[in-house]
């Protein structure tokens, strides 16, 4: 089960009934939260005009136009009370329990699919509503909906895109395509807070996190999550409220750093590589091709100071040295992207290039 989700509300409702082809294409409509019955669909879409034309506040759109697809495979399970339920479900999650809506179940593709049309202005209050986070809502519903009767698995959304990120990992991951030390601590916190849980000491406590290639520090006030051997790091806090030194020390006396046996004897199980999140099947590839990438960037950089010509000190007419540009000195002029060119000063007329004044 697939969602996607505004047209005039009179000209939605009438595709979802098809009342341009016949209802060639519809296997049934529907409306719902109306005082007309089915049999009276027309004067149901002037109901919802009429409701909506009485909200004067809201600039925009009053018709929130749903879309739910299913696989060829549950066909034999959908019937017309089947329909009408997931409809009803939706109004409930969506907060439309108390909206007009049309509704009608198309079969002009390959999947049989269901057309919603939910009026945004509640009929008695006449405010404008519009779900919070609609699309982890529906996904939600989706899947309780396939467990009730019985239809195929969608994937729906990744769960991992649900993770909250700070907004400092979400622009380096968004910039890199790399996984942020945020991120990849957040993947292990379920399983390092558990560990903690046990802990009763600070050694405990460095092992917990060194499990994972990562260790504590203090910084300044407070303390930090840093990833071993490298520069990454993160505020312990952010990483979980229950990680802040206070509450730490709390549980176990003043801090004290990991030990320096703890490093030599033990090797962690995992640790953080900011590998590429992408799941493309070459990604492997891709992702070395961009490592070359930047270490020849890196190196052409580094060696860009030996390819410049040294300045050479100029005198002035006294004979000494200082910062101001004479006539009589060479200088170099820049060209193009890596190319120089040695620049004399002009010759007078009737004298040679390399004489002297």
């Amino acid at each position: 089960m697939t969602i996607t989700a505004a047209w005039p509300c009179q000209r939605l409702a009438n595709y979802i009934a098809d009342a341009g082809h016949g209802g060639e294409k519809a296997l049934m409509s529907w409306c719902a939260g109306c005082w007309s019955d089915d049999d009276e669909y027309q004067l149901a879409i002037h109901e919802v005009e009429a409701v909506q034309a009485m909200n004067t506040r809201s600039a925009k759109e009053k018709t929130y136009h749903l879309v739910i697809s299913f696989r060829p495979e549950d066909d034999a399970m959908l019937t017309p009370e089947v329909f009408k339920d997931i409809e009803l479900e939706f109004a409930k999650a969506l907060g439309f329990a108390e909206h007009q809506r049309h509704t009608g179940v198309h079969q002009n593709t390959n999947n049989i699919h269901l057309h919603i049309a939910y009026n945004q202005i509640n009929p008695l209050r006449l405010t404008r509503h519009e779900p919070f986070h609609d699309f982890a809502v529906r996904d939600r519903l989706c899947r309780q909906l396939e467990q009730k009767y019985g239809l195929t698995v969608d994937n729906g959304r990744d769960p991992e895109l649900d993770k909250p990120l700070n907004e400092a990992a979400m622009s380096f991951e968004a910039q890199t395509g790399q996984e942020s030390l945020f991120g990849y601590s957040q993947r292990h916190k379920t399983a390092i807070l558990s560990a903690l849980e046990h802990s009763t000491s600070w050694a405990d406590c460095h092992r917990a996190f060194f499990k994972y290639g990562l260790t504590l520090k203090l910084h300044g006030s407070g303390l930090i999550i840093q990833a071993v051997g490298g520069k990454h790091s993160i505020k312990a806090s952010g990483f979980d409220r229950s990680i802040s030194k206070a509450k730490l020390e709390k549980r176990f006396g003043a801090f004290t750093p990991a030990p320096p046996d703890l490093l030599k004897s033990e090797n962690p199980a995992e640790k953080y590589t900011a590998a590429p999140l992408h799941k493309d099947p070459n990604r492997d590839k891709l992702y070395e091709q961009f490592k070359a990438a930047m270490a020849e960037r890196q190196t052409a950089l580094a060696e860009m100071p030996n390819r410049m010509p040294a300045f050479t000190p100029f005198t002035d007419r006294s004979g000494t040295k200082n910062g101001r540009r004479s006539k009589e000195c060479l200088c170099y002029a820049y060209i193009g992207e890596r190319s120089w060119r040695k620049c004399e000063p002009k010759k007078k007329p009737n004298e040679p290039l390399s004489a002297k004044r």
